[in-house]
């Protein structure tokens, strides 16, 4: 298939940090967009996205940033999108595609198919993509290649939209599917969400004076718990339900581990161990092909 040089004219991208800073250095690497303005409330974070060249503009005015923008990205914490959408509504050109990079779908496309008007195409997107670093230093023109990409149209989702969205984040090279937005926040509660809440949680439980003794066993099982505090506290409260279930499969699976401990059972013990090696078995092989 052939693209035109320019998928879009102009893209304004709300939220620079590694993520947002990464996508436009990708699209400006597959020459997507004629021109990038990008939007932080960091100053300092437009400053070093220019001088990376991820960006042409910069401000801090994001009605500004939107006026004649044929795509907008929001890229910017769960919380800050949904406020974003209300803010920017009344204010995008005909004909603009929106789409986002949200960790939680739900509330964010019901949102934006709650605000934004008919001739504003919103289709959600979640590039599975990135680390537990942050901000525009980080940022990677590369980070979506052969990552997971979902997306989640729904009945109004216009499908041009739909269709041009899908060959942005295929040819940043990304592997798109596509879920409903329940769906995804489900799905994504148990294998992104859960796995942040524990290394929260571990780390927390260790008493600093044991933290000399560990190893690298622990540093990567922890890995999850450098990530952004106030990131992970409006995913979670942004996916609350789903959040909550998954936490409560997780306490009821290490309650079967201490009730076995407590009964110094070896078999149930092993039991257990080994239906856990067998799921990470099973991801290993979708994760390495």
């Amino acid at each position: 298939m052939i693209f035109n040089r320019h998928m879009f004219r102009r893209a304004a991208i709300i939220g620079t940090g590694m993520i947002g800073g990464s996508l436009a250095l990708a699209l400006k690497k597959h020459g997507l967009v004629g021109s990038i303005i990008g939007v932080s409330r960091q100053e300092a974070s437009l400053k070093t996205a220019v001088e990376m060249k991820a960006i042409d503009e910069s401000t801090m005015d994001i009605h500004k940033a939107i006026q004649g923008a044929d795509l907008v990205i929001l890229a910017a914490p769960v919380k800050v999108i949904l406020d974003n959408i209300e803010d920017i509504s009344k204010h995008l050109r005909r004909g603009c595609i929106v789409t986002d990079v949200g960790s939680t779908k739900l509330s964010i496309v019901d949102l934006a198919e709650k605000h934004f008007p008919p001739h504003v195409m919103f289709v959600g997107s979640h590039p599975m993509a990135g680390s537990e670093k942050s901000g525009i230093s980080h940022a990677n023109a590369d980070l979506f290649k052969g990552a997971a990409c979902i997306m989640t149209p729904t009945a109004k989702t216009n499908r041009m939209a739909r269709d041009k969205v899908k060959q942005l984040w295929t040819i940043v090279g990304a592997q798109v599917k596509l879920m409903e937005p329940a769906a995804h926040d489900e799905a994504l509660a148990y294998v992104s969400h859960l796995p942040h809440m524990l290394a929260f949680s571990l780390a927390r439980a260790i008493p600093e004076a044991f933290l000399e003794h560990g190893a690298i066993g622990l540093k990567d099982t922890t890995r999850l718990a450098g990530s952004s505090s106030k990131m992970w506290s409006d995913i979670c409260i942004s996916n609350y339900r789903q959040v909550i279930k998954a936490i409560d499969e997780s306490v009821k699976s290490l309650a079967d581990i201490r009730k076995a401990v407590v009964a110094k059972d070896e078999q149930e013990l092993v039991q257990i161990f080994n239906q856990a090696k067998t799921k990470r078995e099973i991801l290993e092989k979708k994760i390495n092909g």
